[in-house]
């Protein structure tokens, strides 16, 4: 493995954790909130993947062939990622939004893509290191790599992707190129290997574009949900990852909900 495709390997691995770390908070929105306790448990959980899939990637590496992991890691992430949305959906209505919930929901959904794909970097570093002098070099310089993919995940998935497209499009790429990039890399594996990798990931692109998900409209900030007020069956409630933001009656728009548009009437 040349240096230019290990580094290349190393930063597209390290840039994936962070795109799915970022979404992750928008995919278990509409089920616990948007809050600083969501983003603690999401980077508490992400954090605990990354440092157990480093251990283990290490300890695999020494063990057996490190060439042989790199390709199936891939494609393991890229499963992974591509499923974490719809794991979310499963448990995401037995979730009530405390610290535990947030917790469990982020640990069922992201913990086992960042464990994954966080067990690539050792891995390669593996392969790359040919002699124990540049033991320093060789891991300061792949630690650089993948902190700049980190950098670069964050950056496009926040400023750019969000603003851009739905979560379920962006996952659904992310992990098809992340299972392609593992086909390519995993060069002993069998044909049924390979067309059974392409056939699940079919599967889950298909389910990810198919599924409706929680919200009605994605927008840029949130995961809008209009629904039917239970005591007035013509008024409707805009919901914005669970908080009710908006209402109007249907057959009597001078009713006012919220107490601050009552204010403002008022005035």
């Amino acid at each position: 493995m040349s240096q230019r495709v290990a580094r290349l390997l190393v930063f597209v691995a390290s840039a994936s954790v962070l795109v799915i770390e970022i979404l992750a908070a928008r995919i278990l929105a509409p089920y616990v909130g948007v809050s600083l306790e969501t983003f603690t448990g999401i980077i508490g959980v992400v954090l605990a993947g990354i440092a157990l899939g480093a251990w283990a990637g290490g300890r695999a590496a020494d063990r057996g062939e490190p060439e042989r992991l790199v390709g199936p890691l891939f494609v393991a992430g890229g499963l992974a990622a591509m499923a974490s949305p719809l794991v979310v959906d499963v448990v995401g209505p037995a979730l009530v939004g405390d610290p535990l919930s947030i917790v469990i929901g982020a640990a069922v959904g992201f913990f086992a893509p960042a464990a994954l794909l966080s067990a690539i970097s050792p891995v390669v570093v593996k392969i790359r290191l040919a002699s124990l002098d540049d033991t320093g070099t060789v891991v300061g310089s792949y630690s650089a790599v993948g902190t700049a993919g980190a950098i670069a995940g964050t950056f496009v998935t926040g400023f750019v992707l969000l603003a851009a497209f739905p979560t379920r499009p962006i996952v659904t790429a992310i992990g098809g190129l992340l299972v392609v990039v593992g086909l390519v890399m995993w060069r002993r594996r069998s044909d049924t290997a390979g067309i059974a990798s392409v056939i699940v990931t079919a599967a889950l692109a298909g389910l990810l574009l198919a599924a409706d998900g929680p919200c009605d409209v994605e927008t840029t900030y949130h995961c809008a949900v209009v629904t039917a007020d239970a005591n007035r069956p013509t008024g409707r409630v805009l919901v914005l990852d669970g908080v009710r933001n908006s209402y109007v009656d249907l057959a009597e728009p001078t009713h006012l909900e919220f107490r601050y548009v009552q204010l403002i009437a008022d005035v």
